[in-house]
C-alpha cells in the first residue's frame, strides 16, 4: 500500500483547504521527507486526516454523528481525501461532514464518505459498506494501520526494553496472537467438560435397574391368563349389548307407536275444527264460474260512465277556447299605446345617465386641480435630496451593526465555553467518584468467585461418590446379615442402610446452583470490568475536551481583544471598546450591545418610511394623470350615444306607427284563427264520443240480461250472495294452503302410524330376552367394569415388560454413547496435554515464542540495511528474552539493556519496521510515517539515526518523518513545514527542497 496525496480541510488548526500529492515534485524526487514545525502546530494532523479518510477515527480522537472535536473552531465544515494505490491499482478515500445551514454554531450532520477508484468508478458510499472494503483491498484495519504504517510517538523503544510479560501482551496486542491463549483455555475447559460428561454417563449406567429372567417369565404366563380372560369376557359383553340393544329398540317402537296415535287423532281433529273456513272454500268454486259474466257486466257499466265523463270535460274545452277568442280581440286593442310609453321612458333614462357622468367629470377634473400644487411640491423634495447620502448613511449602520453583531456573538460564545469548561470539570468529579466503589466491589467478586470455584470442585467430587454409591447397589442387596462379604470377607455390614438412603439428586441440585451462582457472579464482574473501563475511557475524554476547552478560549480572548482594537471611530465602537475593556463576559455588556442595535434598527425603520412615502406620491400622480384621459373618452361617448338615441326617438315618431299596427294586426289575426280552428276540432270529437256513448249503452243492456239469466241458473239466491261466496286472491291461498296443510298433516300421521306398527311387530317376534331394560343395562356396567379392571391389570403387567425392555435398550444405547464418549475424551485428553490450561499460558507462549522468532527474523533484514555490526537473537534459557549479538566482537551476546543510545535507537527502529511488516504480512507496505520525538537524542545518535533513515531510503519505501529537530531538518531536503500564523491560533503549510 502506497499513499499518493492527501487533501484535507478544515482539521484542528489547519484552517482552509490544503493539498500534498506526492507523486509531484520535490517528492517523486526522493524518497525520504520530513514534517517539520513548532509544537502544536499541526504536524501530526496530516497523518490523522489519512487515517480520517480510510478509517473515519484518529489515534488521538474519534468522530461521531454529534461530536467532531477535529473540525476547525468557528468552521461549518471539513473534510480528509487520500489517494492510495495497492498492487497498481489506485483508489481515493474520502471523509467529510458539515453543520446545518452552513452556520459554524449549527448542529452537525451527518458524516459523507466514499471510496472509488481513481477512473471514476464508485466502489461504496455507506459506511459500513466503505470501512469493510478498505480492510478487504488494503489487508489492514485501523489497529494494524497504526501499527505497520504510523508509527506513533514512543513506540521505538517500548518492544525492546520491555519485560517477557510485557513484550508477551505486546505481541498479543500488535500481532493478535491472544487467540492462541483463549484456545489453550478452551481447549482446557472442553477437556474437563468431556471427562464429566463422561462419568455422568458412567453413573447413569450404573444405575438403570433390570429385571431377573425368572421375574420375565412370571409376567409373560400372567400376561397371557389375562389376555384370554379378557378375550371371554368381551365376547359375553358383546352379547349383552346385541341385546340391551334390541329391548331399546323394541321400547322406542312401542313409545313412537303410541306418539303416531295421538297425532293421527289430531290431525282429523284438526280438520273438524277448521270446517267453517273449508266451507268457504267449497262455496267459492260455483261462484267461480259465474265471475267472469259479473266482471263483463262491471266493465260495460264503467266503459259507459267514462264516456259522459269525457263528454262533460270537452264541453268546458269548448267553453273555455271561446272566452280566450273574446280576451285576444280586447288585449290587441291595448298593445300600440303600450309600446309608445315604453320608448319615451328609454328616452328619459338616457338623458339621466348623460346628466350623471357630466357631475363624475367636473368632480374629477376639481380633484386633478387641487392635487396639483402638491405634485409639483414633492417633485421638488426628490430634486433637492441627496439620495447619495442616503445611501452612504445607511451602508455606514449596516457595517456598524455587522461588527456589532459579530461582537456580540463572540461574547455569548465566550459565555458558552466558560459554562461548557465548567460542566467539564463537574463531570470529571462525578467519574472520579464513580470509579472508586467500583474497585472495591470488582475485588469483593474476585474473592466470592474463587470461593465458588472451591465450593463447585468440592461438590462434584461429593457427586461422584454417590454416583459410585449407587453404582454398587446391586451388588449391596446381595448382602446378608452375617455372611462374609464376597469382597472383604467382613460378616458386619453397618452401613448398608445408610448407603441405601444415598440420593445423588440433592448433590446435584446444590452442583447446579453453585455453577450458576457462578456464572452469575462472572456475569457481574464481566459487566463492572466493561463499566469501569468506560468510564475511564470517558474520564480521559472529558480531560483531553477540558484542555482543548481551555485552549480555543484562550484563543478567543485574544480574537475579541484584537477586534476591539481594530476600529475606534464612531462614538459608539469607543463606548463599546470601553465596556469590553472593563468586563468581556457580563451580561451588562450584552445589553448595551442589544440598545444600540435597537437604536440602529429604527434609525434603518425610518429611512424606509422616506422613501416608501416618496414612491407612493410619484404612484398617486401618475394614476390621476392616467384617469384624465379616459374620464374625457368616457363624457365624449356619452354625448354620442345620447344624440343617436335622440335620432332613432323622432324616425321612429314618424314611421313606427304603422308598421307596428300592421304587425300587431297580423298576430292577432292568427291567434284567432287558430282559437277558431281549435274550436271546430272540439266540435268534431264531442259527436264522436256521442256515437260512442250509443253502442256502450247498448252493450252494457246485453250484458245485464246475460248476467241476470246465469245468476237464476245457480245455487245462489241473489247477487249478495254471490258476493259474499266470492274470495279475493289473498284469502284463496290462505284457504287453499289451509286444506292442503291439514290433509297433509293427516296423510302423515297415517303413514307414521302404519310404519311403527310394522316395526314394532317384527322386533316383538324376535323376543331375545324377558329382562328389562334397567336389568339389562346393570348387567352391561358389571361386565364393563370387568372387562376395565381385566384391561388395566393387563396394561400394568405389559408396561412392565415394555419398561424392562426400554432399560435394557436405553443401557445397551448408554454404553454405546460410553464407549463413543471414552474415544472423544481421550482425544481431548491428548489435546489437553498439549496445549491446553486453565489460564492459557501453554499454548501462548508456544505461540508467542514463534511469533518472537518470526520477528527476530524480519528485525535482522532490517539490521542488515540499518547496521551490519548488530543482529538479533533469543535468549538461550529465558524463551521471550532477548539478545543482541555483536558481529564485530565475534557473535558475542549482550544484554539490551547494555546498548547506548544510538545503539539503541537503531535496533528498536529496526524491531519497529519490523514488526510493521509482521502486523502487514497481507499487503506490501511502500508509504511508513514515523512520529517520533528525535529531540530527546544527543548529537551523536541523532547522527547515527539519519544514517540510518537515508541508508533505509534506498530500499524505495516513501518514509515520512514528524520532528522539529534542526539536524534533521538540515539533512533532510524535502520538507513539508507547518507554520503557526502569529495570533490567529491557525498554522498554514508550505512545501520546500
Amino acid at each position: 500500500m502506497k499513499i499518493l496525496s492527501v487533501r484535507l480541510q478544515n482539521l484542528n488548526s489547519l484552517r482552509g483547504e490544503w493539498l500534498i500529492d506526492f507523486r509531484q515534485p520535490p517528492f517523486n524526487q526522493t524518497n525520504i521527507f520530513a514534517i517539520t514545525g513548532p509544537t502544536g502546530a499541526g504536524k501530526t494532523t496530516i497523518l490523522d486526516a489519512i487515517c480520517l479518510a480510510l478509517y473515519h477515527q484518529t489515534p488521538r480522537l474519534k468522530t461521531s454523528p454529534t461530536s467532531n472535536e477535529l473540525m476547525t473552531r468557528n468552521t461549518s465544515e471539513c473534510l480528509a481525501e487520500v489517494e492510495f494505490e495497492v498492487a497498481g491499482v489506485g483508489y481515493r478515500a474520502f471523509w467529510s461532514q458539515r453543520k446545518a445551514r452552513g452556520q459554524s454554531d449549527g448542529n452537525l450532520q451527518a458524516a459523507k464518505t466514499e471510496l472509488a477508484k481513481l477512473d471514476g468508478t464508485i466502489l461504496a458510499e455507506k459506511t459500513s459498506d466503505k470501512l469493510r472494503l478498505v480492510a478487504d483491498i488494503t489487508g489492514l484495519d485501523f489497529g494494524r494501520f497504526t501499527k505497520s504504517m504510523l508509527l506513533a510517538q514512543g513506540g521505538f523503544a517500548a518492544f525492546l526494553n520491555a519485560d517477557a510479560n510485557e513484550r508477551a501482551e505486546l505481541l498479543e496486542e500488535l500481532t493478535g496472537t491472544d487467540i492462541y491463549g483463549r484456545i489453550s483455555e478452551q481447549v482446557f475447559i472442553d477437556c474437563r467438560e468431556q471427562k464429566n460428561q463422561l462419568e455422568l454417563l458412567q453413573a447413569r449406567a450404573g444405575a438403570v435397574e433390570l429385571l431377573s429372567e425368572e421375574q420375565q417369565q412370571q409376567l409373560n404366563a400372567a400376561l397371557v391368563a389375562k389376555k384370554l380372560d379378557l378375550t371371554a369376557q368381551q365376547q359375553i359383553l358383546v352379547k349383552q349389548r346385541h341385546t340391551q340393544n334390541w329391548r331399546q329398540q323394541l321400547d322406542k317402537a312401542q313409545q313412537e307407536l303410541q306418539q303416531t296415535e295421538q297425532e293421527v287423532a289430531r290431525a282429523v281433529n284438526a280438520i273438524s275444527a277448521q270446517h267453517t273456513e273449508l266451507a268457504r272454500l267449497s262455496a267459492w268454486q260455483p261462484a267461480s264460474q259465474l265471475a267472469p259474466l259479473y266482471s263483463a257486466l262491471q266493465q260495460a257499466i264503467g266503459q259507459q260512465q267514462q264516456s259522459q265523463q269525457q263528454q262533460v270535460a270537452l264541453k268546458q274545452q269548448l267553453h273555455v277556447a271561446a272566452q280566450q277568442q273574446a280576451s285576444v280581440l280586447w288585449h290587441g286593442a291595448q298593445s300600440l299605446s303600450q309600446q309608445q310609453q315604453h320608448f319615451a321612458a328609454q328616452i328619459q333614462q338616457l338623458q339621466q345617465q348623460q346628466q350623471q357622468l357630466t357631475r363624475q367629470h367636473q368632480t374629477l377634473t376639481q380633484q386633478h386641480e387641487a392635487l396639483h400644487p402638491q405634485i409639483q411640491q414633492l417633485s421638488a423634495q426628490l430634486q433637492n435630496t441627496n439620495l447619495n447620502q442616503l445611501r452612504q448613511q445607511q451602508q455606514q449602520q449596516r457595517d456598524k451593526q455587522h461588527r456589532l453583531q459579530q461582537l456580540k456573538q463572540q461574547l455569548q460564545q465566550q459565555q458558552r465555553w466558560l459554562l461548557n469548561q465548567t460542566h467539564l470539570q463537574q463531570q470529571l468529579q462525578q467519574t472520579e467518584l464513580a470509579l472508586a466503589p467500583l474497585a472495591k466491589q470488582l475485588l469483593t467478586l474476585r474473592q466470592r468467585y474463587k470461593m465458588l470455584q472451591e465450593h463447585i470442585a468440592d461438590k462434584k467430587q461429593l457427586l461422584q461418590q454417590q454416583l459410585l454409591i449407587m453404582q454398587l447397589s446391586e451388588h449391596r442387596s446381595r448382602l446378608q446379615p452375617e455372611q462374609p462379604c464376597p469382597l472383604c470377607g467382613a460378616t458386619e455390614h453397618p452401613a448398608i442402610e445408610h448407603y441405601n438412603q444415598v440420593n445423588s439428586l440433592a448433590a446435584e441440585q446444590q452442583l447446579q446452583s453453585k455453577e450458576a451462582e457462578l456464572q452469575l457472579t462472572q456475569q457481574d464482574g464481566e459487566t463492572l470490568s466493561k463499566k469501569q473501563a468506560a468510564l475511564e475511557a470517558e474520564q480521559q475524554q472529558l480531560q483531553q475536551q477540558l484542555t482543548q476547552q481551555q485552549q480555543q478560549l484562550a484563543e478567543l480572548n485574544d480574537t475579541i481583544q484584537q477586534q476591539l482594537q481594530q476600529d475606534k471611530v464612531s462614538d459608539i465602537d469607543i463606548a463599546l471598546t470601553a465596556l469590553a475593556d472593563e468586563s468581556l463576559c457580563t451580561s451588562q455588556t450584552l445589553t448595551q450591545l442589544e440598545q444600540w442595535q435597537m437604536q440602529l434598527q429604527l434609525y434603518k425603520e425610518q429611512q424606509q418610511q422616506l422613501e416608501q412615502q416618496q414612491v407612493q406620491n410619484q404612484h398617486q400622480q401618475q394614476l390621476l394623470l392616467q384617469q384624465l384621459p379616459r374620464l374625457q373618452e368616457q363624457h365624449n361617448e356619452l354625448a354620442q350615444l345620447q344624440q343617436s338615441w335622440h335620432q332613432q326617438w323622432q324616425a321612429m315618431q314618424q314611421a313606427e306607427p304603422a308598421t307596428q299596427t300592421r304587425a300587431e294586426f297580423s298576430r292577432l289575426n292568427t291567434e284567432l284563427q287558430r282559437l277558431q280552428q281549435q274550436i271546430q276540432q272540439g266540435q268534431g270529437q264531442l259527436q264522436m264520443l256521442q256515437q260512442q256513448q250509443q253502442q256502450l249503452d247498448a252493450a252494457a243492456m246485453l250484458a245485464t240480461q246475460h248476467w241476470q239469466q246465469a245468476l237464476a241458473n245457480s245455487v245462489f239466491s241473489d247477487e249478495t250472495a254471490f258476493k259474499n261466496a266470492l274470495l279475493n286472491p289473498d284469502e284463496l291461498q290462505a284457504l287453499q294452503q289451509l286444506q292442503q296443510r291439514l290433509q297433509q298433516a293427516e296423510i302423515a300421521a297415517k303413514r307414521s302410524f302404519s310404519d311403527w306398527q310394522q316395526r314394532y311387530q317384527q322386533l316383538a317376534e324376535q323376543q331375545l330376552s324377558s329382562l328389562s331394560l334397567d336389568e339389562l343395562n346393570h348387567s352391561v356396567q358389571q361386565h364393563d367394569t370387568l372387562i376395565q379392571q381385566l384391561s388395566a391389570e393387563q396394561g400394568q403387567l405389559q408396561q412392565q415388560l415394555e419398561s424392562d425392555t426400554a432399560r435394557r435398550n436405553s443401557q445397551q444405547q448408554l454404553l454405546q454413547n460410553i464407549a463413543q464418549q471414552q474415544i472423544q475424551y481421550e482425544q481431548w485428553q491428548r489435546l489437553n496435554s498439549l496445549i491446553g490450561s486453565a489460564d492459557g499460558a501453554r499454548y501462548r507462549r508456544f505461540a508467542q515464542s514463534l511469533t518472537l522468532q518470526q520477528l527476530i527474523v524480519l528485525a535482522n533484514r532490517q539490521l542488515a540495511i540499518l547496521h551490519n555490526r548488530y543482529q538479533l537473537a533469543r535468549h538461550a534459557t529465558a524463551e521471550l528474552e532477548l539478545v543482541v549479538l555483536d558481529t564485530w566482537q565475534a557473535d558475542s551476546a549482550r544484554d539490551t539493556k547494555t546498548l547506548s543510545g544510538g545503539e539503541s535507537f537503531l535496533v528498536s527502529l529496526a524491531l519497529a519496521l519490523a514488526l510493521s511488516d509482521l502486523v502487514s504480512s497481507k499487503t506490501r507496505i511502500d508509504s511508513l510515517f514515523l512520529d517520533e520525538g528525535f529531540g530527546t537524542l544527543d548529537a551523536d545518535t541523532l547522527d547515527s539515526a539519519l544514517s540510518a533513515l537515508d541508508n533505509l531510503n534506498a530500499t524505495g519505501k516513501m518514509i515520512g518523518i514528524i520532528s522539529h529537530v534542526d539536524a534533521l531538518k538540515q539533512r533532510i531536503s524535502v520538507q513539508i513545514k507547518v507554520e503557526k500564523q502569529q495570533g490567529l491560533g491557525y498554522s498554514q503549510i508550505k512545501i520546500s527542497s
